[in-house]
């Protein structure tokens, strides 16, 4: 039995009118501000988002089920290497230190520092931490971007202080954390205003080596990511991919393939065009297939941010996109990147924890006031949608993407035009399926039925630039398959299996 068989056929922007007057919808469902919606005990742990701690309740009611939060090195050791202040991530509330010195991220929105940890494991959400930073006193470079000093020395060597650094943080957080990030976006030049780290390909693999060999020192099922990669930055300045260079230095270190090159995931950061999520991904799967490597790759940050919302409206943006562009952003980077292979995603970011700036880019699922984007809510339907699915398959045609997510209960298809017109779109039924809803991203949801065996959709056209590129598709619908898998009765079990199985 096939899923997600297809046939389309192609009509003018104005035509259908009638079709899209009939779907009228049942039901509406939303995300109020400020609302909880009950989550599962057990969210799925591939859907996340960058600091969910900030507002662990909405969080919850998005039903995210990983957080990637960043921990500092100069703001857990400013004084010194025996100096040692409590570790708060980005955007809690500022410390003094013992010289009586206080030390802020700089936020304006301060948060507890009581319970970041605890309402995270109290709601299922799993961590990802970046360690990152580098204090003055630890670098005879720029502070913060610095190489370590004595990063070259032996593991215990005293003043190996990355080494020193990652050993006690893995120690004081076995249990809560497991999954390390080596710092972020290294492939950024140093004479780039946004450069993170000043060292070479050489010292950002030492970097990540000295960091894995401590951390599984003192915690043997530590996971080590390498910091997310931009991508565009080594296309824009014609330089070989940064994960191929990194790779190409690790080979050089004899001894390090029983390692495993010492790291297990490799990581992306994909913004503003629905079309590069999906490539970038397959890019980094290619590269490790070329250095016969089997790693995971995550895709820790994406986003398209608005330039239309009148809170805070974007002047000049490169890429422009609306709020309903970043919601449906938000639907088809989940499908792509799932279907790119990606083991888990993150959206940047879950909250504005800073006072909005005119003219510049805001890119929260939540305002700074606390209101909500239409991005939060399509990115809590696809969460429930999509949770679980088992297995993904895509198929891509000139004017349409389709991504079928195969779950144990439910078949779900992700479908959006992709070009500046519409398509109607028709999916084939599932004999195993006794239901059918179709869900658009603002959370409308009605009964579908099947005609002659198809479900019958209209996807809308894309909005596209002057230049004719579409870089968000059209809004995407979903049409979700329930299958008859009642568990007490035993004839619909064994059909629910058997038409599983079949595919």
């Amino acid at each position: 039995m096939q899923i997600g068989s297809i046939r389309s056929v192609e009509f003018r922007r104005d035509a259908g009118i009638n079709l899209l007057r009939a779907l009228l919808y049942a039901a509406l469902v939303f995300l109020p501000s400020g609302g909880v919606f009950a989550s599962e005990a057990n969210p799925d742990p591939r859907f996340g988002v960058v600091e969910a701690y900030q507002r662990p309740q909405a969080a919850q009611a998005l039903g995210v089920g990983w957080d990637r939060l960043i921990i500092e090195w100069y703001r857990v050791q400013p004084l010194g290497p025996q100096h040692w202040l409590s570790v708060l991530p980005h955007g809690v509330q500022s410390r003094t230190a013992p010289d009586n010195r206080t030390y802020s991220n700089h936020m304006t929105f301060p948060l507890s520092t009581n319970d970041w940890q605890y309402q995270s494991q109290i709601a299922g959400r799993e961590f990802a931490a970046v360690l990152m930073g580098t204090p003055a006193w630890a670098t005879e470079g720029v502070p913060v971007r610095g190489v370590p000093s004595g990063l070259y020395l032996p593991v215990h060597h005293p003043e190996n202080y990355w080494a020193n650094f990652v050993r006690r943080m893995v120690s004081d957080h076995r249990g809560l954390i497991k999954h390390w990030i080596i710092w972020n976006e290294p492939d950024i030049s140093s004479d780039h205003p946004g450069a993170q780290f000043d060292g070479s390909v050489e010292d950002y693999y030492r970097l990540v080596k000295v960091a894995a060999l401590a951390a599984l020192e003192v915690d043997p099922g530590a996971v080590i990511h390498l910091g997310g990669l931009t991508f565009w930055h080594d296309v824009v300045y014609g330089r070989e991919p940064y994960l191929s260079r990194f790779l190409g230095v690790a080979m050089q270190d004899e001894g390090a393939a029983k390692e495993g090159y010492f790291f297990d995931v490799a990581t992306v950061h994909v913004y503003f065009n629905t079309e590069s999520v999906f490539t970038i991904i397959e890019s980094q799967r290619k590269i490790l297939r070329e250095f016969g490597l089997q790693k995971q790759v995550w895709l820790n940050e994406t986003n398209a941010a608005p330039m239309d919302d009148s809170m805070h409206p974007w002047n000049d943006p490169l890429i422009p996109v609306t709020m309903q562009q970043q919601a449906s952003f938000m639907i088809q980077s989940t499908a792509l990147a799932f279907a790119a292979g990606a083991e888990r995603l993150a959206v940047y970011k879950l909250y504005d924890h800073v006072a909005p700036v005119h003219g510049h880019e805001s890119y929260g699922l939540i305002r700074w006031d606390g209101s909500l984007r239409p991005a939060a809510t399509a990115y809590r339907l696809a969460i429930e949608m999509l949770s679980d699915f088992f297995r993904v398959k895509k198929n891509t045609h000139q004017k349409y993407h389709l991504v079928d997510f195969v779950g144990s209960s439910a078949v779900t298809h992700v479908a959006w035009a992709r070009e500046a017109e519409s398509v109607i779109l028709e999916v084939v039924a599932n004999p195993g399926a006794n239901r059918a809803n179709l869900v658009d991203q603002r959370g409308k949801v009605m009964q579908i039925l099947a005609e002659d065996g198809y479900y019958r959709l209209e996807l809308p056209a894309a909005v596209c630039a002057d230049n004719g590129e579409c870089f968000v598709g059209g809004e995407p619908r979903m049409l979700v398959e329930y299958l008859g898998c009642d568990h007490y009765l035993p004839k619909h079990q064994r059909k629910c299996v058997l038409w599983l199985a079949a595919e």
